[in-house]
């Protein structure tokens, strides 16, 4: 009894410390969506009263709408294009061992480590000196950069489980080496092209260093319009705009899970 009593223990002191951790973590962002429902006009909390009115003001924001449209293009155009990149690199690193590998993907997984800042000011140097600085092309460009490294460990992370004795199977009755990556590799890394995919999406869409540096008048993402907004007012339309963000951003993640069925798998 006593054994069973100091176990109980401690998986009740374990559960209490994974309920702080998840307070600590989820605290500020229950917070903004709580004060995004706010029917004052000034930031309180707890609020004064319940309103979908910050909603509305969003809405009808063509600033805050405008931004939000160019957020989800950057995001949509990087990720895609470091979707594509990151996994042909991934599965370059992976089957196709060279010489001096482990420089190249230090190189790739540089944006990993560097300061976000230190990025944005060489890309502000690099874009102005091209004449693409403030411009869509380049905000994609930098967006890229920052983004394809979580492709290419996600991707190469799903290739490194893959027997390579199966695209050998498959070259083996008659499958080009092209048909053999298209057929066969890639669906088996489908989860961890789909997960990169959806990092690089997050990664973009949330970001704000990189367009402090190089976004134009036409480029303003919404995490930068949201960081502009509250250098002058407290507006809960500032909470309203950040959930929105959270609740497009988690519509991604739902969607990518069903694709994948990352939990039917975890189940069988």
């Amino acid at each position: 009894m006593g054994v069973i009593a100091s176990r109980r223990l401690q998986w009740a002191g374990l559960g209490i410390v994974v309920a702080l951790v998840y307070v600590f973590m989820l605290g500020p962002i229950t917070v903004v969506v709580v004060e995004a429902f706010n029917r004052t006009e000034l930031m309180q909390f707890p609020p004064a009263g319940w309103s979908l009115r910050w909603f509305g003001e969003l809405a009808t924001n063509q600033d805050f709408t405008n931004s939000f449209v160019v957020s989800l293009e950057l995001a949509a155009i990087a990720s895609v294009i470091s979707t594509l990149a990151g996994t042909a690199a991934a599965y370059a690193m992976v089957r196709l061992k060279r010489p001096r590998q482990t420089g190249l993907e230090t190189l790739l997984l540089a944006p990993l480590y560097v300061p976000r800042i230190l990025i944005g000011m060489a890309l502000l140097l690099g874009l102005s000196t091209l004449q693409v600085a403030g411009s869509l092309g380049g905000m994609v460009a930098g967006h890229v950069l920052i983004t394809l490294p979580f492709v290419i460990r996600s991707v190469g992370i799903s290739l490194r489980a893959i027997d390579p004795a199966v695209e050998e199977a498959s070259r083996a009755v008659g499958a080009t080496w092209f048909d053999s990556i298209w057929l066969v590799t890639l669906p088996l890394a489908r989860a961890g092209i789909v997960a990169g995919a959806v990092f690089a999406f997050i990664v973009s869409f949330s970001d704000v260093y990189l367009a402090l540096f190089i976004s134009g008048p036409d480029t303003i993402t919404l995490p930068l319009r949201i960081f502009n907004f509250l250098e002058w007012e407290q507006s809960p339309i500032v909470a309203a705009a950040a959930t929105v963000q959270l609740l497009t951003i988690l519509i991604i993640m739902i969607v990518a899970e069903k694709c994948v069925g990352l939990s039917g798998r975890a189940s069988a």
